[in-house]
């Protein structure tokens, strides 16, 4: 079979493409830059939570 599919098996059709486009933002460097945009909201929001609730 040379590690190849085998004909008998039918193709899943839920696997994208390598080449096909995210469904968001539809490009993956602007979805990469979204989720570190994000994370670093994240990062913030946390940050400030524990400055505005550590007793002083």
């Amino acid at each position: 079979m040379n590690g190849k599919e085998s004909l008998d098996e039918p193709r899943s059709t839920t696997d994208p493409s390598p080449d096909e486009p995210p469904p968001l933002l539809g490009s993956w460097p602007r979805l990469y830059a979204a989720v570190v945009a994000f994370l670093a909201l994240l990062i913030l929001l946390f940050y400030w939570f524990e400055k505005a609730f550590t007793p002083s």
